[in-house]
């Protein structure tokens, strides 16, 4: 296939039939291969060990309502949903979001960070896509000026930033005589959230310290929130630093497993 000059705005990234406001992203593709060897020590050919799998990071600011298609947490239970999406000239129909996050700082942009694998074909397609002029003219920004947090008081009275992210194993179930997989199941997923400011809390215990947190995300305008995240869990660290002529600073970090099986009573 030959290379071709794509400009930028022509590289709309879509995923699940959504145009995403990508202010990067990546998309590459590898084989795990074993040598094989003969009894003189000789490589024969090279072996797959596994199905061939791509990976698609990218960047994209806070913009309208959160597609709910991109945080892990949302995904159908165990497999996930399949998400199918192109990018410059690339098609694929088997995509699963791997991790997510973000962070909030004064006076900054929310933007995401997502990752995803991939099963299964790229396929190139001759449409070089259309550049979609009015995404940035009608656009909603997430903004750190009215996003806040709320929850279990932390002893952090002034929160100078906070991040938080989500993530999870991807393991790709194949059956023999199969090149893809059949489905790929959702494992440890775990949530972190970081906060930082004055202060560091009360100390913690040996189970660590319960937390509640919501994080509420808003644009500069509205009334109400582009989007929500929470973490229930236990704070597992605190730090306190100071430097001649600086300030105290100090940082909690919480963390959260959330099970993605059937609740037990």
């Amino acid at each position: 296939m030959a290379t071709k000059f794509i400009k930028y705005e022509k590289a709309l990234l879509k995923i699940a039939d959504t145009n995403i406001f990508a202010e990067s992203a990546e998309l590459g593709v590898e084989a795990s291969l074993q040598p094989v060897t003969n009894i003189t020590g000789s490589i024969t050919r090279y072996a797959p060990t596994s199905p061939v799998k791509g990976t698609l990071s990218f960047s994209h600011y806070c913009t309208g309502s959160f597609h709910d298609f991109l945080n892990p947490l949302t995904a159908i239970e165990h497999t996930g949903e399949p998400l199918n999406g192109s990018l410059a000239g690339m098609t694929f129909s088997s995509g699963y979001i791997r991790a997510f996050s973000f962070s909030v700082a004064p006076f900054a942009p929310i933007l995401f960070q997502s990752e995803m694998d991939i099963y299964g074909e790229l396929v190139a397609i001759e449409d070089e896509g259309e550049a979609d002029n009015n995404l940035r003219n009608e656009l909603i920004l997430g903004h750190s000026l009215r996003s806040y947090m709320a929850g279990t008081d932390l002893g952090i009275n002034k929160k100078v930033s906070f991040d938080y992210a989500v993530s999870c194993d991807r393991n790709p179930v194949v059956t023999i005589g199969n090149e893809l997989p059949s489905r790929v199941t959702k494992e440890n997923v775990r949530i972190n959230l970081g906060i930082a400011g004055e202060d560091v809390g009360d100390t913690m215990g040996i189970t660590g310290n319960y937390a509640a947190l919501n994080i509420n995300i808003f644009s500069t305008y509205g009334d109400s929130a582009i989007a929500t995240f929470g973490c229930t869990g236990q704070v597992f660290s605190q730090n306190l630093s100071v430097s001649e002529g600086g300030y105290i600073d100090g940082s909690i970090a919480v963390s959260q497993e959330y099970m993605t099986g059937r609740q037990l009573y």
